[in-house]
C-alpha cells in the first residue's frame, strides 16, 4: 500500500506533463517553434503599411535560399531578406485575397484558416493563422480580437471553429492581412496530400493574421 501511495503521484505528474507538452503541438519543432516570430511584427513595422499581393504571387514566391528544415538559426529571428521579383521578405505586412474554405481551432488556441483560389475546392491551399489574443503583444491584441470576431460572426454564423476543422459550405471570399511568415518545418517534405486529400500550395503563410474583410470576387 505504501508503494502504491508513493508511485501514484508520480504517475499523475508524468501524465500531466505528457498531456501539457502534447496539447497544441501541431507543428514540427514543438509548441514554441518560432513562437516569438509568428506572434509579433518586426520592431518598427507598421501594421497598416500593407503590401497587396495576389494569391498566385504568394504561391509562386520562392522559398528562402538559405533556410533549412527546422532551422534553429531562425527560431527567434526572422529569415533575412533575399532577392525575389516581388521584393518581399518575412515580416512584411501583406494583404491577400482568396476563398476561405476551412477554419480549425488549433491546440494552442490559434484559428487555422485554409484558403485557395478556387471557390469549389480547398486544394492547393494557403495557410493563415490568427493567434489566441493572449499570445500576441499588447499593441496587436485589438487587431487580433477583431479578426477572430470577424471569423466567428461573418464566416461561421456566430459559432466557434471546431478542433477537427469547420468546413464552410459556401466558401467566403475574403481578404486577410497579416505578417508574411515562412514555415520551414515543412521544408524537404515531398509534395503530397494531407489526411483530407488536399495539398498545401506553399510554405509561406500569413501569421499572425491581423485583419479580415469580405471581398468582391472578380467575375
Amino acid at each position: 500500500m505504501k508503494l502504491f501511495h508513493s508511485v501514484w503521484p508520480a504517475v499523475l505528474l508524468c501524465s500531466f506533463v505528457v498531456f501539457t507538452i502534447g496539447y497544441g503541438q501541431d507543428r514540427g519543432r514543438g509548441v514554441d517553434s518560432r513562437e516569438s516570430v509568428k506572434t509579433s511584427l518586426p520592431q518598427g513595422e507598421n501594421a497598416s503599411a500593407t503590401k497587396n499581393i495576389s494569391l498566385s504571387d504568394l504561391i509562386s514566391l520562392a522559398e528562402p535560399p538559405d533556410d533549412e528544415k527546422n532551422d534553429s538559426r531562425y527560431d527567434k529571428q526572422r529569415i533575412p531578406a533575399f532577392a525575389n521579383p516581388l521584393g518581399l521578405k518575412e515580416g512584411d505586412v501583406v494583404a491577400v485575397t482568396g476563398w476561405l474554405h476551412v477554419v480549425r481551432l488549433m491546440g494552442d488556441g490559434d484559428y487555422n484558416l485554409r484558403f485557395s483560389g478556387d471557390p469549389a475546392s480547398a486544394d492547393h491551399y494557403i495557410v493563415a493563422e490568427i493567434p489566441d489574443v493572449d499570445d500576441v503583444p499588447q499593441n496587436l491584441r485589438p487587431l487580433v480580437k477583431t479578426a477572430r470576431d470577424f471569423v466567428q460572426s461573418k464566416v461561421l454564423g456566430g459559432k466557434s471553429p471546431s478542433r477537427q476543422g469547420t468546413t464552410i459550405p459556401n466558401a467566403s471570399y475574403v481578404q486577410i492581412t497579416g505578417q508574411l511568415f515562412f514555415n520551414d518545418a515543412n521544408l524537404g517534405n515531398p509534395p503530397g496530400p494531407d489526411n483530407q486529400g488536399l495539398q498545401r500550395a506553399s510554405n509561406w503563410e500569413i501569421h499572425p493574421g491581423l485583419a479580415m474583410t469580405l471581398a468582391q470576387p472578380n467575375r
